[in-house]
């Protein structure tokens, strides 16, 4: 598979890396700042691939800004090419990026979290909810912690982890998010306490508390390489499963398999 990779820095370089060891080809690099990259724009990329393209299809892994994704839906809806993307913050666009990828019927894998690791204990906490629920005076909450230079909080993966927890039980409805509170919590919200510190890659822990006892689950990244990983396998998966898909549906196929 010949493999554009938008945004290239340490994550970046980490797909090239995970991609190449999985006989993949990178055709292009592309960032506007790292001096290693091939390409300056995802435009640069296109325009210089398609002047010595074999025919091969072309997937897009994009972990790059925000500010980034029109130029990359743009580029990838005009040459036709695979998409996956790991980029988050933008989904106050989420209408025209669908819209334009339904119409240019790419084939496309998006979401927050592409961590193998992750989503394998976003599975295991859920079951875990389960499991307290049947056992009845578990109270459920969770901690998550990232490194200071993470731009939002709570994590993408908190929240996801959190609808998880809560599809699997009736008691709590709503979340209660690092907000200060002047009162006691109420039954029905589920807290997730956030801290930003230090270069934390990202710690969640789901905790169920009873009157005798705290189980505690957590997930402890040590790098990007899961995610990287993640992002990998999902453009090996898109190749069989043309379409758009959530990352949750390219997981869960996983996981059955």
């Amino acid at each position: 598979m010949d493999i554009v990779v938008v945004g290239y820095g340490r994550m970046g370089h980490e797909i090239a890396a995970i991609a190449t060891e999985r006989g993949h080809t990178i055709v292009a690099t592309v960032d506007p700042v790292a001096p290693d990259a091939t390409d300056r724009t995802i435009d640069a990329a296109a325009n210089r691939i398609s002047s010595t393209s074999s025919g091969s299809q072309i997937t897009a892994i994009d972990f790059s800004l925000p500010t980034a994704v029109p130029a990359t839906i743009d580029a990838v809806c005009r040459h036709t090419w695979s998409l996956v993307l790991g980029t988050t913050g933008w989904n106050d666009k989420r209408i025209e990026v669908m819209t334009s990828v339904s119409r240019a019927q790419v084939n496309m894998v998006y979401g927050y979290n592409f961590s193998v690791g992750a989503n394998l204990f976003i599975r295991v906490a859920a079951f875990a909810q389960r499991l307290a629920v049947r056992a009845g005076g578990y109270d459920t909450g969770m901690v998550e912690l990232h490194h200071k230079g993470k731009r939002d909080s709570p994590s993408g993966t908190a929240l996801m982890i959190a609808q998880h927890l809560l599809t699997e039980q009736q008691e709590k409805e709503t979340l209660q998010v690092n907000t200060l509170l002047n009162r006691a919590i109420r039954d029905e919200e589920m807290h997730i306490i956030s801290g930003r510190v230090g270069h934390i890659p990202g710690t969640h822990t789901v905790l169920f508390d009873s009157p005798a006892d705290t189980v505690e689950l957590t997930h402890r990244a040590r790098n990007r390489g899961g995610f990287a990983m993640g992002a990998v396998l999902a453009a090996e998966w898109l190749q069989e499963h043309p379409g758009i898909h959530g990352v949750e549906t390219f997981f869960s196929d996983l996981y059955q398999q």
